[in-house]
């Protein structure tokens, strides 16, 4: 990939990654513990899907491994990233609070479906048309 692909590439990550923060409106560390403590109520679907999207690469983490001097020189992105380095397998964790939340969504959805399906069952065994086509096919 051309060098000048590959940086306006990269541009347009970084700025996706700012636009992504000043969305969620919480400082760093506040996103961080409500992760840890999987907080629903701090954290929406979207913006988990969002941190998942934006997880750092080993690339990017080896990088920033070795950074030691003032955080704040750094820009909103790879402070983001930092923080996110801080949290042991960060994008399992992130994807089983996805799954958190969408858990019972899910399951009321299942439900649903089930009684439908319930439903549409109990109709057929009732049916007298089905009943009297049954005793047309037995008797041939």
């Amino acid at each position: 990939m051309p060098k000048q692909l590959k940086k306006a590439r990269e541009r347009n990550y970084l700025h996706n990654i700012e636009i992504m923060l000043t969305k969620v409106k919480m400082p760093l560390p506040d996103m961080m513990a409500a992760v840890l403590a999987m907080d629903e109520s701090v954290l929406d679907v979207d913006q988990v899907e969002n941190l998942i999207k934006f997880c750092p690469t080993k690339e990017e983490m080896e990088l920033l491994k070795g950074y030691t001097g003032d955080k704040e020189n750094l820009g909103k992105c790879e402070q983001y990233f930092l923080e996110l380095m801080k949290v042991p397998r960060v994008e399992s964790k992130l994807r089983v609070f996805s799954f958190k939340i969408q858990f019972l969504s899910q399951v009321t959805e299942f439900k649903k479906s089930l009684k439908a399906v319930n439903s549409a069952c109990e109709e057929v065994r009732k049916s007298v048309k089905l009943k009297i086509m049954k005793k047309i096919l037995f008797f041939g």
